[in-house]
């Protein structure tokens, strides 16, 4: 894949002159918080602490986009090297589980032979869906590095503003916050390595054997894989686009990183089904199957896409933009099954104004 130079090749450059025109005013904001600190007639403790946060000021104004950088790629090479949590491994993960699994439960028998040979197609199929959902999801986990490239750089141009606030006592504590939010966004593997542990089970799942044990048709093994696969593919999109956002909520309110993964991917996949739901309802009247699966394929990748990355569903606009009434799951009137009723309005005059 291309690299982010040659993507944005000026980018990196006018970021570095905005904060080099800043760092005129960081450099004014350290004077007036001199000034504030010696109008309050300080002790000289006070003063010796002062001094230490003006040092650490000044380094942060010299050298942050240069420490930025480095923990950023400290952190990612810890998560995807040294914890193997990377989404785009899961084809390899699961040939990993598979062959351990395979090798603690060796055939002993007739039973065994027939249950271990049908269960092979079932492996083959699996495994090269997995496939394609390891190039997916290396594809979105390419442009989230991307993403966060772009706004660390971004707050590194504006960071002398924000840094400069340390050094006035009464706006310190908006400069924290700030140093907080950056810090967040370089810790973005780690709500990936987070996501990868409970990825990791749900493939442990798919390749246990107990039930070539007793079925060697291998059919509840096959609706076992299925269902692992529904819920590891909407778990690997729901995962990568969320797991930045809660990994910065850790650190900024210390919330659990576990129970806010699941809790987002819990409701995130109910209202993807909703949505879902709903767009096939749309398409269903006209009468083509192709038309119907297409809308409902859609508002699925729109809203999971959407919903993960906080920004409410995106589906819903396959919805609005259909001229139907409003339904709830329960189907009464009045209702936006989506909760995107601004959606709905603003398409409906829309509408209205072109007609």
């Amino acid at each position: 894949m291309a690299s982010f130079d040659t993507l944005f090749p000026t980018f990196l450059q006018r970021c570095a002159d905005l904060r080099g025109v800043l760092m005129v005013v960081a450099y004014l904001l350290v004077v007036v918080g001199i000034l504030v600190t010696a109008m309050r007639r300080p002790s000289a403790q006070s003063w010796l602490r002062y001094l230490v946060r003006l040092i650490v000021v000044m380094s942060l104004l010299v050298f942050l986009p240069r420490w930025g950088d480095e923990v950023q790629r400290l952190v990612a090479v810890t998560v995807t090297d040294t914890l193997k949590a990377n989404p785009d491994q899961i084809h390899q993960a699961y040939r990993d589980a598979l062959a351990l699994k395979q090798s603690e439960t060796e055939p002993h028998g007739l039973w065994d032979l027939v249950a271990n040979g049908t269960s092979f197609l079932v492996n083959a199929v699996i495994g090269g869906l997995l496939w394609l959902l390891a190039y997916a999801a290396s594809l979105l986990l390419f442009w989230a590095y991307i993403f966060q490239k772009i706004i660390l750089n971004v707050g590194y141009a504006l960071s002398p503003i924000l840094i400069g606030f340390f050094a006035v006592p009464a706006l310190s504590g908006t400069g924290s916050r700030y140093l907080m939010h950056l810090t967040g966004i370089l810790l973005w593997p780690l709500g990936w390595g987070v996501a990868a542990l409970i990825s990791q089970g749900i493939l442990d799942f798919m390749t246990d054997q107990s039930f070539l044990t007793v079925d060697p048709t291998s059919t509840l093994y096959t609706l076992q894989n299925l269902l692992g696969l529904g819920v590891l593919s909407f778990w690997t999109i729901f995962s990568t686009c969320a797991a930045p956002a809660i990994i910065q909520k850790v650190l900024i309110y210390g919330v659990d990183a576990g129970s806010a993964l699941l809790n987002g991917g819990i409701n995130s996949f109910l209202q993807t089904a909703a949505t879902t739901a709903a767009a096939a309802a749309v398409a269903a009247p006209v009468g083509k199957p192709m038309v119907t699966a297409a809308a409902a394929g859609m508002a699925a990748a729109l809203s999971s896409l959407s919903l993960s990355s906080g920004m409410g569903s995106a589906g819903a606009i396959i919805i609005a933009g259909s001229g139907l009434p409003p339904r709830t799951a329960r189907g009464r009137p009045g209702d936006d099954i989506t909760g995107d009723k601004a959606v709905r309005d603003l398409i409906a005059v829309s509408r209205n104004q072109a007609l």
